[in-house]
């Protein structure tokens, strides 16, 4: 089943999220960069667009954060 442009662009909205995410240093409580990403992921904007569940990706990023502190 194909995807409508608006799922498309919404997704394609998180993606670049996580990637922007994923590319900065520290971490959310260190960054007020990666803060704003975790604000806006657990903000109703975000629920609008996505069926995703905002606490499983912010866990999972949050994760990310913590494995990539402990390697350096």
């Amino acid at each position: 089943m194909a995807l409508h442009p608006y799922e498309l662009l919404a997704n394609a909205i998180i993606e670049r999220a996580v990637k922007d995410y994923r590319m900065m240093g520290g971490t959310a409580e260190t960054n007020p960069a990666k803060k704003e990403i975790i604000n806006w992921i657990m903000s109703p904007m975000f629920s609008a667009i996505t069926d995703l569940n905002p606490e499983f990706l912010v866990e999972a990023l949050k994760k990310e954060d913590a494995r990539r502190c402990r390697m350096q």
